[in-house]
């Protein structure tokens, strides 16, 4: 019995398999419009309601430059809530008053309700303790 289509068998798996490698696997979002919320750790935020398919722009105030702190995301129901990206760094801007500040945003990709909670404190140490807290519970509706 002769395999005449063998070879070209295995050369279209393994060309399917060189293209699919190098494919970049992250989620792209595209949000139809963007709730921004500022935090302040000395005020309680009310809940925050949005859309599926809603991207939710959290600011916080801080850190200070030098000061050795970030921002941690200590609760997120990442089932209704995806994390578009790390924080990134706000220059001293009129949002918060001219100081510095954080920003992060998330995707709201399923019905639900997610409470989010933001601990500023200072990386790497063995029992943590946070310098500020910020929460916020956010409600996702189709």
């Amino acid at each position: 019995m002769k395999r005449t289509h063998f070879p070209q068998l295995l050369f279209a798996a393994l060309a399917a398999l060189a293209l699919t490698a190098g494919c970049d696997t992250a989620p792209k979002y595209s949000p139809r419009m963007t709730k921004t919320c500022i935090l302040s750790p000395d005020h309680p935020s009310p809940d925050l309601e949005v859309t599926v398919v809603t991207a939710v722009r959290i600011v916080l105030p801080g850190p200070a430059p030098g000061s050795g702190l970030v921002w941690e995301i200590i609760s997120n129901n990442n089932r209704v809530l995806d994390q578009m990206g790390p924080f990134k760094t706000l220059p001293a801007s009129d949002e918060l008053g001219s100081r510095p500040a954080s920003t992060i945003s998330f995707y709201a990709k399923r019905e639900g309700k997610s409470e989010l909670r933001f601990f500023l404190l200072k990386p790497g140490q063995e029992e943590a303790v946070p310098v500020a807290k910020c929460d916020l519970i956010v409600r996702v509706t189709d």
